[in-house]
This record gives C-alpha cells, sequence and structure tokens, in this order.
C-alpha cells in the first residue's frame, strides 16, 4: 500500500514538472514555471528551485515579453511603442532577447579578470603600500573595460543564425560588457591587494 502510494506520487509529481509553462522575460530569461494566477496586469506563478522546494512569485506582465502556457502556442505581450521604448519590431525583439540570454549563460570574461590581476598586482607591488597605487590603477583598468568593443565568439551563441545579427549584437552586448566591468573590478583588485600583500612579506 505504502508503494503504491509512493508510485502514485512520483507519478503526479513527474506529470506536473512535464505540464510547465514558460515565461519568456524581457531581460532575455526563461523562467519555467506553473502560472497560478492571471489578473490582466500581472502573472502569479510557482517557481521550483534547485532543492526541491516550490517559491511563488508574481511578475508585472510589462517585464514579459511572451507566454506559453503548457500545451498551448506562444502568446507575445510585447508590443513596439517607440514613445514606451519599445523601439524594436517583434521579429527584431527575439533576435534581441536571444542575444541577451546567451550573454548572460555563455559570455566568460576570465581573461579580463586574470589580466586585471597579473597587471594591478604587478603595479600595486611596485608601488608598494602607497593607496594610490592600491586603488588608482584598478579603478581605471575597470573603467578601461568601457571602451573595448564586445566581441562575441561563435562558440557563445546558441545559433549560428546570429552570426551578423545587429540587434543580436544589442543584445549581447549590456549583460556581456557588466560582466566584463564586475570582472574586471574583481580581478584588478585582488592583484592589487596581493601585489601589496607581497611587497609587505618580501620587505620583512
Amino acid at each position: 500500500m505504502v508503494m503504491l502510494v509512493a508510485v502514485l506520487l512520483f507519478a503526479g509529481l513527474t506529470v506536473q514538472l512535464k505540464a510547465q509553462d514558460t515565461l519568456l522575460l524581457m531581460n532575455g530569461q526563461e523562467l519555467h514555471c506553473r502560472i497560478t494566477q492571471d489578473s490582466g496586469t500581472v502573472f502569479v506563478f510557482e517557481l521550483a528551485k534547485k532543492n526541491g522546494k516550490i517559491k511563488v512569485r508574481e511578475i508585472h506582465k510589462n517585464d514579459v515579453f511572451s507566454v506559453i502556457k503548457a500545451g498551448e502556442k506562444e502568446v507575445i505581450l510585447y508590443a513596439q511603442d517607440e514613445p514606451l521604448g519599445n523601439i524594436y519590431t517583434v521579429d527584431e525583439m527575439h533576435f534581441y532577447l536571444a542575444g541577451e540570454r546567451d550573454a548572460r549563460n555563455n559570455f566568460k570574461a576570465w581573461p579580463t579578470f586574470a589580466a586585471g590581476f597579473i597587471i594591478c598586482g604587478v603595479i600595486g607591488y611596485i608601488g608598494q603600500d602607497g593607496v594610490i597605487s592600491a586603488l588608482g590603477p584598478p579603478l581605471a583598468y575597470t573603467l578601461f573595460q568601457l571602451i573595448p568593443k564586445i566581441k562575441i565568439k561563435e562558440s557563445t551563441m546558441s545559433s549560428p543564425d546570429y552570426k551578423y545579427n545587429d540587434f543580436y549584437a544589442d543584445g549581447y552586448e549590456p549583460p556581456a560588457r557588466s560582466r566584463k566591468l564586475f570582472k574586471a573590478m574583481q580581478g584588478s583588485l585582488g592583484g592589487s591587494a596581493t601585489g601589496i600583500l607581497i611587497w609587505i612579506l618580501t620587505k620583512k
């Protein structure tokens, strides 16, 4: 009897997990969830966390590009409206969101981190324990990352069709730039601190 109940519960859970809804957000993120309420302006949904617990959240429809309810076709909520800032058509926005999603999932900025760590580490060591040599180079290195153009590697694209697509590139740039700036700051500060620490230890 206990085994039968367990099997039924597992089967019910499996069906529930398969029968998921999908929300494609305006930041490119996809949420696989179960929509429990639609107020007309807000979606209330259940989202399964990694530990298996169910979290109830809500999101305004202005933040949702499209919704796919289990077993149904995609419904586009986005509409082009330039006065409101929605300058892209629906098809163009599809490319833009794909760029956002690929940058967020696939763009790596470890070379930026490594270069910042080495450069600022050397400067921190040479500058000894000066405040300017400790904070100036990391700040300059981080701000410098605003200048170079973001290079989109084909290996980070979820589809080769996005190559040379300007709308995809427009979506790819902001999250990639943010990650590049964060890694630059993280690496340069860490390198500077390490360089100064080595100078202090070797001085003694």
